[in-house]
């Protein structure tokens, strides 16, 4: 729809410039008058008009040179100049409009086609304006979503620890195809330093992708810092995201706990690549293949958690990467797919790997842009002793100091020994006493090992030993979850006593279970302090670990008993 119009009209003759002037003001136009170039081009500039009407042969300025004059202001929008001439011949009408005009008109001019022009025009600058509009909604659009891109950016960065991504043993990149990448990168250590990362893939790409996986960091960073097992994360992080998920947005994940003590790789892969975990020498030592749906997609009660879990008896390389990677494309459309990773790995000199892989992926896309974000997480497993846990959490002792006596009992029945990571709770209960919040690691190892004592060799009376058997963890603890699922009754009961002795702050815990118990003196002698280690064994170390952390561990009745006394 037209609106009325601001129409400058430079004429020297009156007479000649009315029929104009009475056309525009019927069509309901604000008429401008101008008697020269001089004037017109001042006018211009001091009334701001949205259609110019100039006479070419005027005093003291011709209309050819207003309208040099007008062209060459700066301005914001167009404003058309039609020229409205006595001069008819063509040479003068080209070079009117070569000038900057946009029509031309000669003189005398119908008044149907004067009306005709104006109408036009009308509609045209009814046009630029509703242009114009759209292009201010654009740009507040755009710094609105710039703004929020920022915001979008700071939150995320806040929420992704990136203290976690800087271990020693990770090297990784993330190249998001949009701004914001769908790809999440996440790492961090338990209590008792065991090594969990995670590469999650979120369904499609930019900002929406990235808030997809966003509810997956405060999980993970929660529950590994309280020592959660990979499986009950897992469960978790899909259950979450079921609750808050479209039906048509998942995340593809793989998540993998990296013991250094025990010697373990767990894996879970919900639709990524396999991960590889090659040795020193370049052989595939495992592919752990996706075996399970992304999360988000199947309700609690239809999701398996389970995981895929190994030993591994020297240094080695875990690889991560997302779909990006085998998406990859060159000039020519070709993907590098799982062959070309493989032929990248296979390449690398060792100790380079992650580096190889990077710069050949970035090197077959040779500058194309990719479809879809690029991530890769290495993780270097280096030869470490099992026999020193590092227990990042420790904290001076309290020498000196006096603490608050606090107490607790508890007792676990079957179904809670089945429903419950019952050492997770355990630590977040003490984790709240004062001075026992700085001892989370080494508190962790105790809680962790005198709970598993006491379930799978008191209660469920699981032998170690199996572990050292081909695929002997997958068995260890597929036996475990079969005995626990089977047994009928039994139970776990804990005393936790935190005081002062002998002028020093001392942590007693006592679990006693309803198991046969075993012969605790045979077990001690074999397991004495000065006892050469069985580097290769899997199994047996418990008791040679609980002593390297606390002070004394005394079993007694028919061994179904410990106390452990921890000094702050």
């Amino acid at each position: 729809m037209s609106r009325p119009l601001k129409i400058l009209i430079a004429d020297d003759t009156p007479i000649n410039a009315k029929p104009v002037e009475i056309v525009a003001r019927k069509l309901g136009h604000e008429v401008i008058l101008a008697a020269d170039g001089i004037e017109a081009v001042e006018r211009y500039q001091d009334s701001t008009p949205d259609l110019v009407v100039m006479d070419i042969m005027m005093p003291r300025m011709d209309g050819l040179e207003a309208v040099r004059q007008i062209r060459a202001l700066p301005v914001d929008r167009w404003v058309p100049i039609l020229f409205y001439s006595a001069l008819d011949g063509i040479d003068d009408i080209v070079n009117g409009l070569a000038l900057g005009a946009d029509d031309y008109l000669t003189k005398p001019a119908n008044l149907q086609l004067i009306r005709a022009k104006l109408q036009v025009y009308a509609r045209i600058l009814a046009l630029q304006d509703a242009v114009h509009e759209q292009n201010l909604e654009l740009a507040a659009w755009r710094a609105e979503a710039e703004a929020q891109s920022e915001l979008g950016r700071h939150v995320m960065e806040r929420l992704v620890d990136a203290n976690g991504l800087s271990d020693p043993m990770l090297r990784w990149v993330n190249l998001p195809a949009q701004t914001f990448s769908g790809d999440l990168l996440c790492a961090a250590r338990t209590p008792d330093d065991a090594l969990y990362v995670m590469l999650a893939d979120a369904t499609g790409h930019g900002l929406a992708s990235a808030l997809t996986a966003l509810p997956l960091t405060q999980i993970f960073y929660g529950m590994t810092a309280k020592g959660f097992p990979l499986p009950s994360m897992v469960s978790e992080l899909n259950r979450k995201l079921k609750q808050l998920l479209p039906a048509d947005r998942f995340v593809a994940a793989t998540l993998a706990s990296i013991d250094i003590r025990t010697q373990t790789i767990e894996v879970w892969n919900g639709g990524n690549p396999k991960a590889i975990l090659i040795d020193e020498e370049g052989t595939i030592l495992r592919q752990f293949a996706s075996t399970h749906l992304p999360l988000g997609i199947l309700p609690p009660e239809l999701f398996s958690h389970a995981t895929e879990l190994m030993r591994f008896s020297g240094p080695c390389e875990l690889i991560l990467f997302s779909d990006g990677v085998l998406e990859a494309e060159d000039p020519a459309g070709e993907r590098l797919g799982l062959g070309g990773v493989l032929r990248l790995l296979d390449d690398a000199p060792a100790g380079e790997r992650f580096e190889h892989l990077y710069v050949g992926v970035v090197n077959h896309m040779d500058a194309v842009e990719g479809h879809d974000d690029v991530s890769i997480l290495a993780v270097n497993i280096p030869r470490e002793s099992r026999q020193e846990p590092r227990l990042l959490s420790r904290v001076p002792h309290l020498a000196g100091q006096v603490v608050s006596e606090w107490q607790l009992s508890l007792s676990w029945g079957i179904q809670e020994l089945r429903s419950l990571d019952v050492v997770p709770v355990l630590l977040s209960m003490i984790g709240q006493v004062h001075a026992l919040a700085g001892h989370q690691g080494a508190l962790f190892i105790l809680l962790s090992e005198l709970y598993n004592n006491a379930l799978d060799h008191g209660l469920l009376g699981l032998d170690s030993s199996i572990k050292n058997q081909e695929n002997g963890y997958e068995r260890y603890l597929a036996e475990r979850a079969s005995r626990l699922a089977r047994m009928n009754s039994g139970r776990i009961d804990m005393d936790f006593h935190l005081h002062m002795a002998e002028n020093r702050a001392v942590f007693d815990i006592t679990f006693i279970d309803s198991g046969a118990g075993f012969d605790f003196g045979r077990y001690l002698i074999e397991h004495r302090e000065d006892a050469e280690p069985e580097v290769d064994k899997a199994h047996g170390r418990g008791i040679l670990l609980l002593r390297s952390v606390c002070e004394s561990l005394v079993y007694s009745g028919c061994g179904n008993r410990v106390t452990a006394r921890y000094a702050l």
